[in-house]
C-alpha cells in the first residue's frame, strides 16, 4: 500500500484512532451517550416528526431530493450527491470524531438509534437542516444495529489526513455494509455462515448463486420448480437475496417463492445479463473462457454469479474480496430436507421458542472452532447422498474414537485456534489489525504441530490434512518477525512493529529517543529554575507540549514561562524553546507512524494474497476440528457406527434421540429399536398421548440424518440404507397468515409428501386427519397409509390415534403395527416410553386428561360420554 495513502484508511471503522478503553465499551454503554454540537438544539421532537410524516406537511429538509444542491455548503451538497448514489442505504458521513447523517437518514437514526436530533445550517434557503451522528470508534455497533433491522449503511470515510487552505478534506464512500457483505467479526455470527444470495428466474428454471463474503465459499445452483428454489433458500437462511429487474424506489412486492424472513434487495438487469456476467467472472476469475469453472452449461446460474459478484464488487470501492471458484451444487449430491421437516427434527434451532440449546446441533456440536462450527452446521443442513463419502467421513471419526490421547491432543491444539477463513478476509479486504495478524500468526504456527500428531493415521481424510504447506510457515515467521507480540489496537498511533525491521523507521526512532531525552532534561532543567520538583513536562493532543504546575505554585514560576491553559487545580505553561522544539517532534512521530503504518500495510497486503491457500489449510483444520468433535461425542455418549447398505434397509438396535437424552437430568430414557426394509415398509404405531409416540418417529428421523451426514449415532447398533428424501408430518401449526386452518396446512403437507416421496425416502407422520370430523380424519388416515404401502413403498411410521387402522396389517403384507406399551394399575397409567409389537386398542384419551390435571368431574362425565357412545347411546349422552 502506497505510503501516501492516509492512515485514516486502517480498518473499516478507524476504530485505531480511538483509545483502547473507549473500545471496551458494549453498545448498551455507548447508545446513551447522546451528544450535542457545542452550540446546537435539537431540532424536532420524535412527537414532531411522527405528526409532520402522518400529515404529509413535511418541512423542505425532510428529504435530500426536495432541497436545492446549489444553494447547500459545500459539505452538505457533497453529502447530497454522495446520497443520489445510494440512495437505498444510510449515509454516514465523517466529521471529525464522529459519523454524522442528514436530511431523512437523520430522522430515521433518531428513531431506529435513539440519537438526538440536531440541526446544521443548510442556507438562507433551507435554514437547519436535520442531523444526528455517532461517535466513531462506535461506529461498529451501531451499524451492526442498523444492519440487524435490515437496513444497508454507506460509509464515507476521510481519505487525506490534510487539505488545501479553504478546502474540504477530501472524503468518499469507504464501504457499504449490507446484511449479505459483512466482514467485521463483531458484525457476524461466529459459528455459522452469512450467505449472500442471487437468484435469476426464466419462467419455471432459476440459477441460484450463494456466497459468504467473509469465508469465500462460493456456490451455483440451476434447477427447475420454483418450489425447489424456494426450498434452498429456506435451508440456506441467506442473509440478503439479489432480485434483478427492480429498479431501487420501485414498488417491490415479495415474490411468492421468497421465504418472507429474507431480506431482498432490488437491482437493475444489466448486471445480471449474460454479456455483463461473462465479462465480470472471466476478469474476476482471471480465465479467457468459463468453461473451466463449469458455468457453461447453466447460463442462468452464471448469470446469478455474475450479478452477484458485481453487487459485491461495488461494496468494496478500491478492493476486491477474494471468493474461492465457484462449486456446481447439483440436484441429488444431498439428502433433501424440506423446510417443515427441518422445523419439526428441530435441527438448528427448537420448534417452540427458536432457542438454539435444545436443537440437534446443540447437542452434538463438540467443535473448538468457529470455522469447525460452521462446518458442522453445513454438514448437518446437507447431510450426503453418497455411500462412499459417508464411509470415507467415518474412517476418520472411527480413527479418533479408537484414539483417546491423539483425539485429545489434537483438539488441545485446536481449542485457540482464531477463525482462519474470516482473518484471510479481512486481510485482503484491508481491515485486519495488528492483533488479527498476531492470532494469524499463531494459528498458522500449529498447522505442523497439527500434522505432526497426525503422521501415523491411516484414514484418508486425516492423511489428506499432513500436506506441506511451506508458505504458511514461512508466512507465519514473517508475522513473528515483524510485528510486535501484543501491537496497539491503533493502527495510526505506532506500536506494531519491532525495531530492526525497516532502517528507516529504526532511524526514525533513534532520533524520536533523543528528542524524549531532550524533553527529560527540559523537564529537570526547569524544576531546578521554578524551584518545583513537582512540576511535570505533559503532552495534549491539542496543545500540545506543556509545563504544568498547581495553582499554588503558579505565581513563582519563570519570567519566560507563557501561560497557556488555566485547570481548576492546575496551570500550563509553555516556553518558546518548547515550542520551537514540539514542532520538529510532532512532525518527526507523525512520519513514524506513518512509516510504521504503510510496512503494516504491506504486510497484511502479503497476508491478504495468500487469502486462497489459508483458506484451503482452514477448510482442512475445519473438517479436523468436525472429526475430532464427533469423535469426543460418539466416545463419551456410548453411540455406534451405523453401516452403510445399499437397498431399502432401516435396522436400529436400542437407538436414542441425542437431544432428549442430554437434556434428560435423571439419565432415564428408554431406548426403542425399529426394523424396515426390503418386506416391512409401513409402521402403524398406535398408543396414548405423552406416552413418546412423537420423541420415536423424530428419533427415527434423526438418526438417519446424523448417519448420512457421516456421523455415529446414539445406538447399540445400527444397518441403514441411504434415502433420497426424509419428510416429518408432526405437530399441529395454523398458517394464520394466509387463512389456513390446522387441517389445511396438515393436508397442504400431506399432499406435497405424497407428490415427491419415493421409495428411496423416509416417511415420518403423525396424527394425519385427526383436524376434522373423526370418520372423515379416519378415511384420510386409511388412503394416505395404504397408498403410502403400496403405492409409493417408502419406509413409512404411521404415528396415529385410529387404532382402527391396525387392520391394515391384514391387508397388506408391508404393514406391521407397533404400540407404545402402557401400564394400567387400576385408574392409573403408567407409561413405559417401550415401543413393541401390537396394535393399541384404546388411545387412553380420557386418562392423559386427568394426568394433564383436567377436573375430576370434567373426566368422570367423559368417562360416562364415552361408554355411551361404545354402546351407541347417544340419546342417553
Amino acid at each position: 500500500m502506497a505510503s501516501s495513502e492516509p492512515a485514516i484508511q486502517g480498518s473499516l471503522f478507524a476504530a485505531e484512532e480511538a483509545p483502547e478503553e473507549d473500545l471496551k465499551q458494549d453498545f448498551d454503554a455507548v447508545k446513551p451517550r447522546r451528544r450535542s454540537h457545542p452550540g446546537s438544539k435539537p431540532l424536532a421532537s420524535k412527537e414532531h416528526i411522527a405528526a409532520a410524516d402522518s400529515s404529509n406537511e413535511l418541512p423542505p429538509w425532510h428529504h435530500h431530493s426536495l432541497v436545492d444542491p446549489a444553494a447547500l455548503p459545500p459539505m452538505l451538497r457533497h453529502y447530497v450527491e454522495l446520497k443520489a448514489a445510494h440512495p437505498e442505504r444510510i449515509l454516514l458521513y465523517r466529521l471529525g470524531d464522529f459519523f454524522e447523517c442528514f436530511f431523512e437518514d437523520a430522522l430515521l437514526a433518531n428513531q431506529l438509534l435513539e440519537l438526538t436530533l440536531t440541526g446544521k445550517e443548510g442556507g438562507k434557503a433551507h435554514g437547519r437542516v436535520p442531523m444526528a451522528g455517532i461517535p466513531h470508534h462506535a461506529a461498529e455497533r451501531y451499524c451492526s444495529e442498523l444492519v440487524r433491522r435490515g437496513y444497508g449503511v454507506a460509509l464515507c470515510d476521510q481519505v487525506e489526513t490534510t487539505a488545501a487552505k479553504g478546502a474540504l478534506l477530501r472524503r468518499e464512500i469507504t464501504r457499504v455494509l449490507t446484511p449479505g457483505t459483512l466482514l467485521e467479526e463483531g458484525l457476524l455470527a461466529a459459528r455459522r455462515n452469512n450467505w449472500l444470495a442471487a437468484v435469476v428466474l426464466e419462467n419455471e428454471r432459476w440459477g441460484l448463486a450463494v456466497a459468504d463474503v467473509s469465508t469465500g465459499e462460493f456456490q451455483v445452483f440451476e434447477r427447475e420448480g420454483l418450489a425447489d428454489l424456494q426450498q434452498e433458500l429456506m435451508q440456506l437462511q441467506a442473509a440478503e437475496l439479489l432480485l434483478p429487474g427492480l429498479e431501487h424506489g420501485q414498488a417491490n412486492p415479495m415474490p411468492p417463492w421468497c421465504p418472507p424472513f429474507l431480506s431482498l434487495t432490488p437491482q437493475l438487469r444489466t448486471p445480471f445479463e449474460s454479456s455483463h456476467a461473462s465479462r465480470c467472472l472471466k476478469q474476476r476469475y482471471g480465465v479467457q473462457s468459463l468453461e473451466g469453472l463449469g458455468l457453461t452449461a447453466i447460463p442462468l446460474a452464471l448469470r446469478a454469479a455474475g450479478g452477484l459478484i458485481t453487487y459485491l464488487d461495488a461494496s468494496q470501492p478500491g478492493s476486491t474480496l477474494p471468493l474461492g471458484r465457484p462449486v456446481t451444487v447439483f440436484a441429488g449430491d444431498a439428502l433433501v430436507i424440506d423446510q417443515q421437516s427441518r422445523r419439526n427434527l428441530e435441527l438448528t434451532a427448537t420448534q417452540r421458542d427458536g432457542q438454539f440449546q435444545g436443537s440437534l446441533l446443540w447437542a452434538i456440536d463438540r467443535t473448538h472452532t468457529a470455522m469447525g462450527a460452521r462446518a458442522l452446521r453445513r454438514w448437518l443442513e446437507a447431510p450426503l447422498f453418497n455411500q462412499t463419502a459417508i464411509k470415507w467421513r467415518q474412517e476418520a471419526v472411527a480413527e479418533f474414537v479408537a484414539a483417546r490421547p491423539l483425539r485429545q491432543a489434537v483438539r488441545r491444539l485446536l481449542r485457540p485456534m482464531a477463525d482462519l477463513e474470516r482473518l484471510a478476509g479481512r486481510c485482503a479486504a484491508g481491515h485486519a489489525n495488528g492483533r488479527d495478524l498476531v492470532a494469524l500468526a499463531d494459528s498458522l504456527e500449529r498447522m505442523p504441530l497439527l500434522s505432526s500428531l497426525l503422521e501415523n493415521c491411516r484414514a484418508e481424510p486425516l492423511q489428506a490434512l499432513l500436506q506441506p504447506r511451506p508458505t504458511l510457515a514461512a508466512l507465519a515467521e514473517l508475522l513473528r518477525y515483524q510485528l510486535l507480540d501484543n501491537p496497539a489496537l491503533s493502527l495510526t498511533e505506532g506500536g506494531l512493529i519491532h525495531d530492526g525491521v525497516d532502517e528507516q523507521l529504526d532511524d526514525l526512532r533513534n532520533r524520536l529517543d533523543e528528542q524524549e531525552n531532550w524533553l527529560a532534561q527540559v523537564e529537570k532543567r526547569e524544576q531546578q529554575a521554578s524551584g518545583n520538583t513537582n512540576l511535570k513536562l505533559q503532552f495534549h493532543r491539542s496543545f500540545g507540549y506543556f509545563l504544568a504546575v498547581t495553582r499554588a505554585k503558579a505565581s513563582q514560576v519563570p519570567e519566560h514561562w507563557i501561560r497557556r491553559q488555566t485547570l481548576s487545580n492546575e496551570e500550563r505553561f509553555f516556553t518558546p524553546e518548547l515550542k520551537e522544539r514540539e514542532g520538529r517532534i510532532l512532525q518527526l512521530k507523525a512520519r513514524s507512524q506513518q512509516r510504521e503504518y504503510d510496512l503494516f500495510c504491506k504486510l497484511r497486503h502479503q497476508v491478504g494474497e495468500a487469502a486462497a491457500e489459508i483458506r484451503s489449510a482452514a477448510k482442512a483444520v475445519a473438517e479436523l476440528d468436525v472429526f475430532a468433535g464427533l469423535a469426543e461425542l460418539a466416545a463419551t455418549q456410548g453411540y455406534c457406527q451405523p453401516e452403510i447398505v445399499t437397498g431399502c434397509c432401516l435396522e436400529i438396535q436400542e437407538g436414542r434421540h441425542p437431544v432428549v437424552e442430554q437434556l434428560l437430568t435423571d439419565k432415564s430414557f428408554v431406548p426403542n429399536s425399529i426394523a424396515l426394509g426390503e418386506q416391512i415398509n409401513l409402521i402403524v404405531l398406535t398408543g396414548p398421548n405423552a406416552s413418546g409416540k412423537s420423541c420415536y418417529i423424530r428419533q427415527t428421523g434423526v438418526l438417519q440424518l446424523m448417519a448420512q451426514m457421516g456421523s455415529w449415532i446414539p445406538a447399540r447398533s445400527a444397518r441403514l440404507g441411504l434415502v433420497d428424501r426424509l419428510f416429518t408430518r408432526v405437530g399441529a401449526v395454523d398458517d394464520l397468515a394466509s387463512g389456513q386452518s390446522t387441517f389445511m396446512v396438515e393436508m397442504a403437507e400431506t399432499a406435497n409428501i405424497l407428490q415427491h416421496a419415493s421409495s428411496k425416502s423416509l416417511v415420518l407422520l403423525d396424527e394425519i386427519g385427526r383436524g376434522t370430523a373423526t370418520f372423515d380424519g379416519l378415511s384420510i388416515a386409511w388412503a394416505v397409509a395404504e397408498h403410502l404401502a403400496t403405492e409409493i413403498t417408502a419406509n413409512c411410521i404411521f404415528a396415529t390415534h385410529y387404532h382402527e387402522l391396525n387392520a391394515l396389517a391384514d391387508t397388506c403384507t408391508n404393514v406391521q403395527n407397533f404400540q407404545v406399551a402402557v401400564l394400567e394399575k387400576e385408574n392409573e397409567l403408567e407409561f413405559l416410553h417401550k415401543v413393541v409389537p401390537g396394535g393399541a386398542s384404546r388411545s387412553y384419551g380420557i386418562e392423559a386428561a386427568r394426568l394433564a390435571g383436567v377436573p375430576a368431574a370434567v373426566v368422570e362425565r367423559a368417562r360416562q360420554v364415552l361408554k355411551n357412545i361404545e354402546n351407541k347411546q347417544f340419546q342417553t349422552i
